[in-house]
This record gives C-alpha cells, structure tokens and sequence, in this order.
C-alpha cells in the first residue's frame, strides 16, 4: 500500500481550511494546527449569553468568489450558506450629522446623492461602473494569479494594466474627479479601513470595493453569520479526512536547505510532513516562523497597514 503524502497547515482562517480541503482531494493526509481554541482567524466568533457576535467581517462582500470557491468544493454556495441580501448595505454618520444610506435602491441613492450635490448620482454610476471593470481586470489578470518573482509581475503586458486599474493613483484624488462634497468623497473611499489602508495613500484600484459593494450587492448569512462559512468549511474538511488540532501554536517552521519539512509546537514535539501551508500574516511567518532574518528584517522595514 502506497503511503500518502502528509500536509500540515498552519492557522484555521477560511484560506486555511479552504486549503486543507483542496490538498485533501489532492490525496493528502493533512493535518491542521491552530493556536486557538476555534477555528476562524479574522472570521471568528465571540459566544456571550446566547448571543454570536462575528469578530471580524459582519456582512459578505463579493459573493462571486465564494460561489466559485464553493463549486470547487463540490459545494453548492446557495444550498450550504443561506444568504439574505442587503438592501441597506450600511450608514455613514459624518460629525455635522448628516446620515447617508449605501443602499442598491437607485432612487434611494439618487436621492440622497442630489440633496448633497447636484449631479452627483449620475457622476456615482461612472465611478461604480469603471470601479467594477477595475475588479473584473484585477481579478482576471492579477489577484486570481500567481507571480513568483517581480520580473512575472512588470511586463510590457501588465504596465498598461497597472496604469488602467488605476494602481499608481491615489483612492481620494481619484475620487475628486467625480466629486465634490466632502461627505462623498469619504463616503466612496472610506471602504480601504476594510484592509487597513488610507484613501490617500494607497491605489485607486481599491475604488473596486465600493463598486463591487453596489454592484453584486452585500449579503448576511442569515443561519449563523459569517462564522457559518468557517462551520461549513470545516464540517467539508472533516468528511475528508482532515484533521484539526486547537491549542496547538506553531512555534518554529522546521527548513532543510530552503525546503520547508516540518513544524515545531510550544510543547517542542515535532511533526513532518511534505508540504507546509502557512495561514498566517506574512511578516509574522518571516519573522517568527522562519530562520531566514534576512527576509524577516526587510519585511519589517515596510509600512504595515
């Protein structure tokens, strides 16, 4: 009997069990190591007097992505995560008191948008819509790739691309070609908190966000809130085989001539495997996990969002 090949990922987010699964049906024996008590990383769930209260994210963004990674799955997106649409996908409240609803009602939106100024809701439709054809050509040609080293990301083929999807253009400077009022300008920018960024610092591409928001709409898991992606995936990882270990923080990545072999526990027991998944922040891997200081220190130096 042929034995297989063993994977061990580190960290239970949703990439995390996303990859237990795919090395799973790729004929792995995959073990999964968590330092907490629960699975879910930025997907995680505080439980308090029968209440669920989602910890990181508390609506779904971008249903088209999870439909694609359910159906590669083998799962069906509608029938395992029920989802209700939001109208209302939420308020912003600016300090002179003023309320604005980011709502998919056009005749809402319209009417908002004109009473903070004139022709501003026309001017908001061009701005979702080139803001949603900077999402499909981010998507296609770079998020869903992936770029070894630098030379496979600058080509002659993706400079043009960079300078359409606005990537050396600031979010808020942007924005001003469409609007005045202050109040809408945070309003269609403020959406890069969402990874930490600022409006005037990072690329426009991240107009994508808000366009992807009232384009394909926002969305709550009505049976359990986001935390039920992490429970589906899980439940999907368990029926294949996976194996979760909580409490079991990764101390040390164990390497062999830049290989990656193993892993080392805080209780110092160690566990091989062919392929190590890491799932956890990047500088963190480098700088904790890794014995290369050299790469852990140039992270380091970088702005961290």
């Amino acid at each position: 009997m042929v034995k297989k090949r063993k994977a061990i990922v580190i960290g239970s987010g949703v990439a995390g069990i996303t990859s237990a699964i795919f090395l799973a049906d790729g004929g792995y024996s995959v073990d999964v190591f968590e330092k907490n008590s629960s699975p879910g990383g930025r997907c995680s769930q505080l439980i308090k007097e029968g209440h669920r209260f989602d910890l990181g994210a508390t609506m779904l963004l971008m249903p088209g992505i999870y439909r694609s990674v359910f159906k590669s799955l083998g799962l069906e997106f509608e029938e395992s995560l029920p989802v209700k649409p939001l109208q209302d996908l939420y308020k912003i409240y600016f300090d002179d008191g003023q309320v604005l609803s980011f709502t998919t009602d056009k005749g809402r939106m319209e009417k908002q948008l004109e009473e903070t100024e004139s022709g501003s809701f026309i001017k908001s439709l061009d701005y979702v819509k080139k803001g949603y054809e900077i999402f499909r050509l981010s998507m296609e040609k770079l998020i869903a790739r992936n770029f070894y080293n630098i030379c496979q990301f600058i080509t002659p083929a993706n400079i043009p691309l960079l300078i359409k999807i606005k990537a050396f253009t600031s979010h808020f400077s942007y924005a001003r070609r469409f609007f005045r009022h202050p109040h809408l300008l945070m309003a269609y920018t403020f959406q890069n908190i969402y990874v930490g960024q600022s409006p005037f610092d990072s690329p426009a591409l991240f107009s994508m966000v808000p366009a992807a928001e009232l384009t394909e709409g926002s969305f709550f898991p009505v049976k359990g809130g986001m935390f039920a992606i992490v429970e589906k995936l899980k439940e999907t990882a368990e029926k294949k085989g996976v194996r979760f270990y909580f409490g079991s923080p990764v101390m040390k990545i164990i390497t062999n001539e830049r290989r990656a072999e193993g892993i080392i526990l805080n209780d110092n027991s160690i566990h091989k495997a062919d392929i190590i998944v890491a799932n956890a922040d990047l500088p963190y891997v480098y700088r904790e996990l890794l014995p290369d200081r050299k790469a852990s220190l140039k992270i380091d130096r970088k702005k961290y969002s």
